[in-house]
């Protein structure tokens, strides 16, 4: 009889012993530490590359004919450049900052100044030129202004057509934001993605979760303060200046914002692996998720109310840039303290004057 009880008990501890396996090898926060880096990081970062080897394509094609209609394909394409790269930056975690990929692709404003000076210099821009230049005379904020530049006495495509070390200079300056993605996935996918997953620290230096989530707050802080607020006048000065307002020559800020935004919200809520989910296994609820998706639904229809491009809208004094604004700080507020208390993640310094 004793016998029978002990293989009785023995037989239950190994059902719950195999029930318990199974959670955790099914939890929200196993499949985070996983699968994040190959369900959004590395999509994003190939999405990149794809989008600059097309404008390569179109330049050397623009280099051969310098047509009008080769030039508007330009154009169009910097922008599916620009905001495929704006999706990246959402996973620019503190170890990808340090090494500066996102500043030596897209650093704006841009120094035109410089720029004019280099192409000046009539000399061949190769790879060594242009990777000592600094980051304000290239990337895609340097591409912007070769394409897009409305205050010279001639139009960009004139000035591309009757110089050519001009084009040659933007297809430089092109093709080195093709060596730093390829460098940037080099490092993640030698050694870094794996340093990533294994991050599991008390410390949210040292722990993906932590690090992850707080970019994803640092991208709203930025697009708040630095990309609308300060040009706007509604941070500290109540004086707009959209000189320092991100690609406003071509009037597609609210497009790249929209953009960054659409990420994070993937991130968040969306993706196959996503922190809704993590967010929802600990609270035992929706709830917190729920009125995050609601907040982000309020800023979509706050930037689809802009008339216009951003640029326009602040020139105007637009009443809905500062309705824009408001709806990114509620939006922050249940990431930096609802969500991040849920996930018991400490909230890092923000570094709004940059991604």
């Amino acid at each position: 009889m004793k016998k029978n009880i002990l293989l009785f008990l023995s037989t239950i501890l190994l059902i719950m012993s195999c029930s318990k396996e199974s959670d955790n090898s099914t939890s929200a926060i196993d499949l985070f530490h996983e699968e994040y880096y190959n369900a959004n990081i590395l999509p994003s970062l190939n999405n990149f590359k794809a989008e600059i080897t097309k404008q390569i394509e179109l330049t050397e094609a623009f280099q051969t004919n310098t047509t009008q209609e080769n030039f508007t394909l330009l154009q169009e394409q910097w922008l599916n450049a620009a905001s495929s790269f704006s999706k990246t930056r959402v996973y620019n975690v503190v170890d990808v900052k340090s090494l500066y990929f996102d500043i030596i692709i897209y650093n704006f404003p841009v120094n035109e100044t410089l720029i004019e000076k280099n192409i000046a210099e009539k000399t061949n821009f190769d790879t060594t030129y242009i990777e000592n230049s600094s980051t304000v005379s290239k990337g895609l904020a340097g591409i912007e202004y070769l394409l897009f530049d409305k205050e010279s006495v001639k139009n960009s495509l004139t000035l591309l057509q009757e110089d050519t070390f001009r084009v040659d200079y933007l297809l430089s300056i092109t093709q080195e934001n093709l060596r730093q993605i390829n460098k940037l996935i080099d490092f993640w996918e030698q050694g870094y993605k794996e340093t990533f997953k294994s991050y599991k620290s008390l410390s949210c230096v040292e722990n993906a979760r932590c690090l992850a989530f707080n970019q994803l707050i640092n991208i709203i802080d930025i697009i708040r303060v630095t990309k609308i607020g300060k040009p706007a006048g509604l941070e500290k000065s109540p004086n707009t200046d959209l000189s320092i307002l991100e690609a406003y020559r071509s009037r597609s800020s609210l497009k790249l914002i929209k953009s960054s935004l659409e990420e994070v919200q993937k991130a968040y809520a969306t993706s196959s692996v996503n922190f809704a989910n993590i967010v929802d296994e600990i609270a035992g609820s929706s709830e917190i998720s729920t009125e995050i998706d609601n907040n982000f639904n309020s800023v979509f229809t706050n930037i689809d109310a802009i008339d216009g491009d951003l640029y326009t809208a602040i020139s105007n004094g637009d009443k809905s840039v500062a309705t824009l604004h408001a709806s990114l700080a509620t939006l922050l507020q249940y990431f930096s303290v609802d969500a991040a208390s849920t996930l018991s993640v400490n909230i890092l310094p923000t570094d709004n004057d940059g991604d």
